[in-house]
Parts: C-alpha cells; structure tokens; sequence
C-alpha cells in the first residue's frame, strides 16, 4: 500500500486576529498610574512574544486611559482601564490578543433555517372546525362566569 502524503500548505497559516493595540494614557492623571507602570514594565515584553501585533503608546493629557484594539475584520474595541492596576490591564490585553473581532450578536432563537415553514405555527383548533375557534370559546367563558 502506498504512503499518501498530506500537502503541508494547511500548516502554519494561522493569522492573529488582533492587529493592532493602541494604548492611550495621561502624564499626569492619576487615573493612569496603573497603565503608566505596565508601558514602563510589561509592554516591552508582550511586544517581543507577540511580533504579529502593532502596538502604539499615545499620550492624551487630560484624558481617562484606554485600549483600543483594531481587528483585521475592521472592527475595533475600546477597553477603559481607568484606575486599574497594571495586572488587570496586562489581562485585557490578553484577553483582546485572544479575541476574533466579530461582534457578539444575540441568539434570538435556538434553532435557524434557511427555509422556514410557508404552512404557518400549530394551534390546538388547526384542524378544528371554525365555529370551535373563538366564539365557543368565549361563550364557555362567559356562561361560566354567570352560571356560578
């Protein structure tokens, strides 16, 4: 039997999500300690293990800090990290390295289909002669209400 070899084209193609981060801070403020001391410390060294993602570090004086995330989708996501200690930053950050950009949409119903049914839901009185439907209905109800 004869050996099938595998193209090795699939392998190695994984692009990260995750384009770029821009992280916004104050000189001054307060509110930017934490995100001060995780550019002087840690961002050097998520820069070297992940080559794949751009990282700006832009200074806005007299503004809250903040992430911006830009996807390769086109999307971007922004992350205030006002008054949050340099561990806490260092986790949204890797938690946006690990994001897919796409938007979260709400599940309206558990089940999809491309074809829904042209025939309509079913009701208990589907098969049901009309006279059965509402008015029957109602005058049960209502005989019963005054024959108590």
């Amino acid at each position: 039997m004869a050996q099938v070899e595998i193209p090795n084209r699939a392998f190695g193609r994984f692009v990260r999500p995750l384009q770029r981060l821009v992280l916004n801070y104050c000189k001054h403020g307060g509110s930017s300690r934490g995100i001060r001391e995780y550019i002087d410390k840690e961002i050097v060294e998520f820069a070297k293990n992940n080559p794949e993602v751009t990282i700006y570090v832009r200074e806005r004086n007299g503004k809250h800090p903040r992430i911006v995330a830009n996807f390769i989708n086109g999307n971007s996501k922004i992350v205030e990290v006002k008054n949050k200690t340099p561990e806490e930053i260092e986790h949204w950050v890797e938690r946006l390295r690990h994001e897919s950009g796409v938007k979260v949409q709400k599940i309206r119903k558990f089940w999809h289909t491309e074809n829904p049914s042209i025939q309509g839901t079913w009701t208990p009185f589907l098969n049901k002669p009309p006279s059965l439907r509402r008015s029957t209905v109602n005058t049960l109800t209502a005989q019963s209400k005054f024959s108590s």
